[in-house]
């Protein structure tokens, strides 16, 4: 037996060309525009699109962004973010996993996760020791749940303690799974939120008739990729202790029934220690999900918020 050691898995990361998916993604005049193939722990490789300005902002943080189910980089609003933000400064590592494109609502929510530590060990690599996980739609909960972990893991075996870590949550649901919806309420501790999850609770029997809808209106299946323990957002948002932004669309009808409210109230009670939440107003008969009527205020939001991190 060798006494050298042996590697049992490994995240890497190589350059690689830019996916054919990605051929009208182009980076804004002054910022670099790179690609990686990075390989997760179980093996599963996939694309990311690493955008570096030439002159970041002072303090700028690494936005680690993560899409929703069956999006992608160049996905709306993933693709807002990552080409608005790099352009005013601000380095994204934007990431495809393995739940994008055909892969929309059949994916392993904790198959995922593995497509997030990855990234979050390549962004380590790359030199980053300030980093804030975005997610859209279901990627936020996969970022809150894994990243924040990675973050909190990070900084423990540090000894200078560099590593910080914060979170922005775009579109985010409160649950997935359409069955524990009226149950939401009665976990619920404070009297703020027991008034909203109370109305939740009331609403839940209408989304369980009206099912779950896709981004064009059709009935989706309640498949149990949603079922899963960690697309349960109720559960993991109060324990997330680094600063959060939610950010929402008013025409935003993939959530809606989902109750973003009530997030809000298990942040009140939660361990964040700086919690902002935004709702943005959109021309009505736009798609509020991607944010396609609120794009420039999305970024201003992300961006504003973003600056005033310590």
């Amino acid at each position: 037996m060798s006494t050298s050691g042996s590697v049992a898995a490994a995240v890497t990361y190589r350059p690689a060309e830019a996916p054919s998916s990605l051929d009208d993604f182009h980076a804004p005049e002054g910022v670099a525009l790179r690609y990686y193939e990075i390989t997760s722990l179980d093996g599963r490789g996939g694309p990311a699109a690493h955008l570096v300005p030439a002159r970041p902002a002072a303090d700028a943080p690494l936005v680690l962004s993560v899409h929703g189910s069956g999006g992608s980089i160049g996905s709306l609003p993933v693709r807002t973010l990552a080409l608005g933000l790099s352009a005013r400064g601000v380095p994204v590592l934007a990431i495809n996993t393995r739940q994008s494109g055909a892969a929309v609502n059949t994916d392993n929510y904790y198959a995922t996760v593995r497509d997030i530590e990855a990234a979050y060990w390549t962004a380590r690599a790359l030199g980053y020791a300030k980093i804030v996980l975005h997610g859209h739609s279901l990627g936020t909960s996969q970022v809150s749940v894994r990243g924040d972990a990675l973050v909190q893991l990070d900084r423990r075996r540090r000894a200078d303690g560099d590593v910080r870590g914060s979170t922005v949550e775009v579109a985010p649901p409160a649950d997935q799974r359409r069955d524990d919806l009226p149950r939401a309420h009665r976990r619920s501790r404070g009297r703020g939120a027991g008034r909203r999850l109370r109305a939740h609770a009331v609403h839940s029997d209408v989304v369980a008739r009206r099912g779950v809808r896709s981004r064009g209106g059709a009935a989706l299946p309640d498949l149990p990729a949603h079922r899963h323990r960690g697309a349960r957002s109720l559960d993991w948002i109060a324990r997330v202790p680094n600063p959060i932004l939610m950010v929402r669309d008013e025409h935003d009808t993939v959530i809606h029934d989902f109750e973003p409210g009530c997030l809000e109230a298990a942040l009140e009670h939660g361990l964040s220690p700086s919690v902002t939440s935004v709702t943005l107003l959109s021309p009505e008969g736009t798609e509020g999900h991607r944010f396609e009527g609120s794009s420039e205020s999305l970024v201003d939001t992300v961006a504003g918020w973003l600056a005033k991190l310590d």
